[in-house]
């Protein structure tokens, strides 16, 4: 399925089209939104790193309830991949997103969440070694 968004300018409705089931519309005042994730400010850009992660560890980081932006627009930039979807990051970011998901897991109290958030961190701990290395 794919998803084709047309837009003009930053700020203008966005509109937008399923390939598969043909639907469409239109999103308005999106702009300065909590789901605007348009970076605010120049940054420098970093080299990035294609760091792959199964559906399942995927799932856990879309489902994270304490984002900041930077860490938003990471998770929400994930692409498909053969092996599950490939997050653009660099070690800092990477390093930002794990602090995340361990402060989640700190603080949930249902078990299953807890393991599935543990298991997310790993999976990210790991990838952040590998790419310092």
């Amino acid at each position: 399925m794919t998803i084709a968004i047309a837009s003009a300018e930053a700020s203008a409705p966005i509109r937008w089209s399923c390939s598969v089931c043909d639907d469409e519309g239109v999103i308005s005042n999106w702009a300065d939104s909590p789901y605007d994730l348009r970076r605010r400010g120049l940054s420098l850009a970093d080299a990035l790193e294609e760091v792959i992660v199964s559906d399942k560890t995927a799932a856990v980081l879309r489902d994270l309830m304490l984002l900041d932006p930077n860490c938003e627009r990471l998770v929400y930039g994930m692409r498909a991949h053969p092996n599950g979807a490939a997050l653009l990051t660099n070690a800092d970011e990477l390093e930002e997103l794990i602090g995340f998901v361990a402060a989640e897991a700190n603080h949930e109290p249902n078990r299953r969440r807890q393991d599935r958030l543990d298991a997310a961190f790993n999976v990210l701990t790991d990838a952040a070694q590998t790419l310092s290395s």
